[in-house]
């Protein structure tokens, strides 16, 4: 039997409800016992949340959201778009960004690459958007998507700038960061067991999606350059809670303002060096404006730099080619196929330039390997007949060169050599018809022995 500890009374064995230790009348005398504080019901957490409503996450994801849905009904892809889409609607890309078109700094935090994409996200966004929000402002929440989105890019640019590299989650983690230094390093009179789970959450939330992000075709060059962004910039933030609530906004403004500047300086060293990024941006323009001297100086600098490169080594071939330096078109065509020995266009490409240096052993295992890609090319079979040809199989040379034939009636070369064919197979009349057919396109217009090519 237990006893009221204030007055002795002896109390009742069974109760309903809570027991207490005090008796029914000394319980009444008792002040009121307080209630346990909550992130949401805590008197700091009033303090520091602007508004109800966290109005600048539902404008990040309405922006997000919007930007995708517009992308889907204009045409791009809603569960794998293609790079080339994506980077169309602004993603971020160094030879582009760092030529000049600096606005892909911003406009790629807001373009995904398909549904599954923009989905996590924007989970991850809602989730830490609404929380930094409250402890920040809306101002400075939407200010500090923009800067720390810049900032992962720049550490992406910085690391590889020739990967196309979109979506929020550099900014997300830039929102991870900065709520890392602010719980820890501001004095938010949060409980420290409320202070302690939120800065586990977050901690672990940025670990888990690191350690994720080191699978293939994600950017985790952004997602740390975003982290390392946003701790840094949250470092100062918290310092803001130092000062009375009224003068918070006004530091907040000044720290994002001096982030702001500080990234535009640190956007120069990058630029300067990758400056090989902006050489194949002129480079690749200068090819498909067929200036192909002015595309071959600026792919030689290109490749100076990074000679791993097979894509390089292709339109710098290309360029020669079109130039007709025909044995600096091979050693490049073959040292970007030492380095992708699939890559089809350059396959194709060299295969055409043995076959003009009667080299038939060369060119015909590349001509035979890509046979589907050449089919409906005319110029492209004319060189696998001209092969075959020389390799002494006039029947399969016969085939080839009619095919090229049909697909293009103009050029005079295919009829002359076709007539070639056709008279060491003994088949005079047809050899006399092709020669005839090319003796009158050479009056008509020049022979046409080449085409502009287009790297892919």
């Amino acid at each position: 039997m237990s006893h009221c500890r204030q007055c002795g009374t002896e109390l009742p064995s069974f109760s309903l409800g809570e027991t207490s230790p005090y008796c029914k009348n000394c319980r009444s005398q008792l002040p009121p016992e307080p209630k346990p504080l909550t992130i949401e019901a805590s008197p700091a957490a009033q303090v520091i949340a602007v508004s109800k409503s966290p109005l600048a996450t539902y404008a990040l994801l309405a922006i997000n959201i919007a930007v995708f849905v517009v992308m889907v009904i204009s045409g791009v892809d809603w569960m794998k778009p293609a790079t080339d889409q994506v980077l169309r609607w602004g993603a971020d890309y160094g030879p582009s960004t760092l030529n000049g078109q600096y606005w892909r700094l911003i406009t790629s935090m807001f373009l995904h690459f398909g549904i599954i994409h923009i989905a996590g996200n924007m989970w991850c966004l809602w989730s830490l958007g609404q929380l930094a929000e409250r402890l920040l402002g809306s101002f400075t929440l939407f200010g500090v998507y923009i800067l720390t989105g810049i900032g992962s890019s720049l550490l992406s640019l910085s690391w590889d700038p020739m990967r196309v590299s979109a979506g929020a989650s550099g900014a997300i983690f830039g929102i991870a960061g900065v709520l890392i230094t602010t719980l820890y390093f501001g004095k938010l009179n949060l409980p420290k067991e409320s202070v302690r789970r939120l800065l586990g959450y977050v901690v672990r939330f940025s670990f888990l999606n690191l350690l994720f992000g080191l699978q293939g075709h994600i950017d985790n060059m952004a997602h740390v350059g975003g982290l390392v962004s946003g701790i840094v910039i949250g470092f100062f933030l918290a310092r803001a809670f130092n000062v009375p609530a009224e003068e918070r906004g006004a530091q907040h403004r000044t720290v994002l303002a001096v982030s702001a500047v500080l990234l535009l300086v640190l956007f120069v060293p990058v630029a300067k060096a990758k400056q090989y990024a902006i050489e194949f941006d002129k480079g690749k323009t200068a090819f498909d404006q067929k200036n192909y001297q002015a595309a071959m100086q600026h792919m030689q600098r290109y490749i100076s730099q990074r000679p791993e490169d097979p894509y390089g080594h292709a339109v710098l071939g290309a360029s020669f080619q079109q130039l007709g330096r025909t044995d600096e078109a091979i050693r490049e065509y073959e040292l970007g196929l030492a380095i992708a020995p699939d890559y089809r266009y350059i396959q194709i490409s060299l295969a055409e330039l043995y076959a003009l240096q009667d080299k038939p052993e060369k060119a015909l295992p590349l001509f035979k390997k890509n046979l589907n890609e050449i089919a409906g090319d005319a110029e492209s079979m004319y060189y696998y007949g001209n092969a075959l040809t020389q390799a002494g199989d006039l029947a399969a040379a016969e085939s080839a060169l009619k095919k090229s034939a049909v697909l293009d009636s103009k050029r005079a070369a295919v009829h002359l050599l076709l007539a070639q064919v056709l008279k060491s197979e003994g088949k005079t009349e047809e050899a006399a018809k092709e020669q005839q057919i090319a003796v009158s396109l050479k009056s008509n217009t020049s022979p046409q022995t080449g085409s502009d090519t287009t790297a892919h």
